[in-house]
């Protein structure tokens, strides 16, 4: 009878386990994602295949313009002074003041007095204007672009917000509406200030939405030189204009404390490159350095589709208080990236969002997917919301309130069963 007993214990025990493991097992929500919390974003790479390009300066960053991928990371996030790098912040809130249809290119700008105090000081790179002219907006970026003039900075600046700390507060909105988090502008023009800095990562961000928006800044950072006034010319500081092939801008900028710097960009066979090269100890450096970037970038990078516009991500977005509580996601675009040679079978992902409760609306962006190689973040790809999760209804939260309830009661059940089977 003893045996009896012991079988017929051991049989209602496993009833109980299998039918409590059952309950306990019937979670309500579907597939749950394991993304990384938001407090752990971990920043683009800072640095990524420094030791396969040949770079004298402190930091550079090489990274494709269209989908903003890291190719070669030095020191990418480390502070420096941006000198007349500036002037693409300057340029950028012109252009979208033109895209909003508050300026035209034909927009008359006076120069000020503050530019025309620039225009006097000897050792500066200015358009030698003065306060009896007023020149078009056109030829103020032109000015900025091919000589790179402070005065003409400083008067586009003063003509736009009154003065250089309130055209300084609009750069920096600017700046952190682009997501540029190691950059800080004081002034237009790029002269020194010790408060006004940033970083190779920023300067390349800034300059791709430039050629991705407004690509007529490529026009002027392509000419050679320009009249400044009549019977006098100036030539660019860019020494790679006109020798390296498809090279057609950006921006130089240099000062005693920022050393020589330069945003290049080129484009051959259809793809664009952008490298960015901070605090080099003269510009035949810097400049040799950024062939050394376009040169890797375009020999050994080869652009693959990775993921198709609309692909669900491998993982599903918890939802709290939603209807359906586990939502699909995709990119909205073909995601393409450069891969060595071609080859892809190094880049792995992970999602990270930016959004936890409900509702969601169909086409939301949700958060972003990093592509990571050997552990550095090289490209962050936003990725939207498959359909929409409204906030579950009174009578849904309250039936998930009695199955958790039931999880909960069901997994102490399966615990007291495993321990009565162990004494058995």
């Amino acid at each position: 009878m003893g045996k009896i007993r012991r079988s017929v214990g051991i049989g209602a025990v496993v009833v109980v386990v299998v039918a409590a493991g059952i309950v306990a097992l019937a979670k309500t929500g579907g597939v749950k994602s394991t993304p990384r919390q938001i407090s752990d974003l971990s920043p683009i790479t800072s640095n990524f295949n420094v030791s396969v390009v040949p770079v004298s300066a402190p930091a550079a960053i090489l990274i494709d313009a269209e989908n903003g991928q890291v190719l070669y990371a030095k020191n990418s996030l480390q502070q420096h002074y941006p000198a007349s790098l500036v002037k693409l912040m300057t340029s950028l809130i012109a252009l979208d003041m033109v895209k909003k249809g508050t300026l035209k290119y034909q927009s008359l700008i006076p120069v000020s007095q503050s530019a025309y105090q620039l225009a006097i000081t000897p050792g500066l790179s200015v358009a030698y204007l003065n306060p009896s002219e007023k020149i078009t907006l056109s030829k103020m970026l032109e000015y900025m672009y091919v000589v790179s003039a402070d005065d003409a900075a400083v008067a586009l600046a003063d003509a736009i917000a009154g003065n250089q700390p309130k055209f300084a507060k609009l750069m920096n909105e600017k700046a952190m509406q682009l997501g540029l988090t190691g950059t800080h502008y004081t002034n237009a023009s790029g002269l020194q200030d010790p408060k006004q800095f940033t970083n190779a990562y920023d300067v390349a961000k800034i300059s791709q939405y430039l050629i991705q928006n407004d690509p007529i800044v490529l026009k002027y950072a392509s000419e050679p030189g320009m009249y400044i006034h009549p019977g006098q010319y100036g030539y660019t500081y860019d020494q790679l204009l006109g020798q390296y092939k498809g090279l057609d801008g950006l921006k130089t900028g240099s000062t005693n404390q920022a050393g020589y710097c330069f945003s290049g960009t080129a484009e051959q066979h259809g793809h664009r490159l952008i490298s960015v090269v901070l605090d080099a100890n003269s510009f035949a450096n810097v400049f040799q350095d950024t062939e050394n970037l376009l040169n890797y970038g375009f020999r050994f990078y080869r652009s693959v589709n990775f993921q198709a516009a609309g692909q669900p991500l491998g993982v599903k977005l918890t939802v709290k208080d939603g209807q359906n509580q586990a939502l699909g996601m995709a990119p909205k675009s073909n995601v393409l990236v450069d891969a060595l040679g071609g080859k892809i079978g190094a880049y792995s992902t992970e999602f990270l969002p930016s959004v936890a409760h409900a509702p969601i609306a169909a086409g939301e962006r949700v958060g972003t997917e990093d592509v990571f190689v050997k552990n550095h973040i090289i490209l962050q790809v936003p990725v939207y919301a498959l359909q929409a999760d409204p906030k579950a209804g009174l009578i849904t939260k309250s039936w998930r309130l009695i199955m958790n309830h039931l999880h909960q009661v069901a997994a102490k059940i399966v615990n007291w069963a495993v321990l009565k089977l162990s004494h058995l």
